[in-house]
């Protein structure tokens, strides 16, 4: 979601903000916490999972965004054909740019991808199809629900110089799908691929409960725009809570604003402005299965205390699955790592 948006849904840009805030609203702000924490049990975290059903560790700080273009960030993926590459995207009102970047967040340049125009690229996935290695841009950001039509964006992976990519560099796009919901719009910024199944998965953000979407991944026979397939509403991710609710704009903190799937396909990740949330598969089972069940809560550093981490809007595993990185929109934003713990990164 791009800056100019904030108008629509901003987070607090400062420590400052949020208690000026609170001390406008005094007492009766304390009161209301007060008494729903009396009367709900619930404070804080404490309706998520037990931490130590948590797979992954501590969010660590590795770096931040060095390339200041890059200051909407908005999808994020993990190249497959270098173990030290990570992609990037700025949304809307950015041009058609890939941007590389080192695990560190140090530029590696940025690419152009040809003949195409950056509406709102909301999202970015890596995956490999018939031994190549390709990126996946989608062109689905939607604030006000008024584009009919969304088009998911297909380029082969470059391949990165150790020193980095000039301005005048160039990529050709591979194929393009098309695609629209069936019964009404929505706006989106989560995407995932499953190579396996050969699959885009896309969870809009603006629903009650967020809904799960497939499109096909091998490009389409015919111009036209394919119906996305409707799966299932995903319920299991947490409202805000009422410590949420202290805060401008805390209300939004549940929505989805970036997903992934892990390389052996068990896994998928879901981010929103305040934590991310995991939800498993046993083999043989579906997404639409899968995403029914309750996620494991991947606590996150708190937005109102970090000002370069406030406006999550993109995560990726690394390709091989045993780290997950996440970063802001904003100028120099923070990039976070987080290890995974125990087998579950393996077939």
């Amino acid at each position: 979601m791009t800056s100019r948006h904030l108008s629509f849904f901003p987070l607090p840009s400062t420590r400052s903000r949020k208690w000026g805030w609170i001390r406008q609203s005094g007492i009766a702000v304390t009161g209301v916490v007060f008494l729903l924490t009396a009367c709900t049990g619930i404070s804080g975290r404490s309706e998520f999972p037990d931490p130590e059903r948590a797979v992954f560790g501590p969010a660590v700080r590795v770096g931040t965004l060095e390339n200041e273009s890059l200051r909407e960030c908005s999808g994020l993926a993990a190249s497959n054909r270098r173990s030290d590459l990570l992609w990037a995207v700025n949304d809307s009102g950015n041009g058609p740019y890939l941007y590389a970047l080192q695990l560190d967040g140090r530029d590696m340049g940025r690419i152009r991808v040809e003949d195409v125009v950056n509406r709102d690229w909301e999202g970015l996935d890596s995956f490999v199809l018939d031994g190549e290695s390709f990126l996946l841009v989608a062109d689905f950001g939607d604030n006000r629900q008024q584009h009919g039509v969304h088009t998911l964006v297909v380029v082969r992976e470059p391949v990165t110089p150790n020193g980095g990519y000039g301005k005048e560099d160039t990529v050709p796009v591979a194929w393009r799908i098309r695609y629209t919901y069936p019964g009404r719009l929505h706006d989106a910024e989560a995407v995932a691929v499953d190579e396996r199944e050969e699959k885009v998965f896309v969870l809009t953000k603006r629903d009650r409960a967020p809904v799960l979407y497939e499109v096909p991944l091998r490009p389409p026979v015919s111009d036209s725009p394919v119906a996305a397939g409707r799966l299932v509403a995903v319920a299991g991710i947490p409202q805000p809570t009422p410590e949420d609710w202290l805060f401008p704009y805390g209300a939004y903190r549940s929505q989805p604003t970036g997903m992934d799937i892990d390389p052996p396909g068990r896994l998928a990740v879901v981010l929103t402005y305040k934590d991310a949330y995991l939800f498993s598969r046993t083999p043989g089972e579906g997404w639409a299965s899968a995403f029914l069940g309750v996620p494991v809560v991947i606590p996150l550093p708190p937005p109102q205390d970090h000002h370069d981490f406030q406006q999550r809007e993109s995560l990726c595993f690394d390709r091989d699955g045993r780290r997950l990185f996440v970063t802001s929109e904003g100028k120099n934003a923070a990039l976070y790592m987080l290890q995974v713990k125990g087998g579950i990164g393996n077939p």
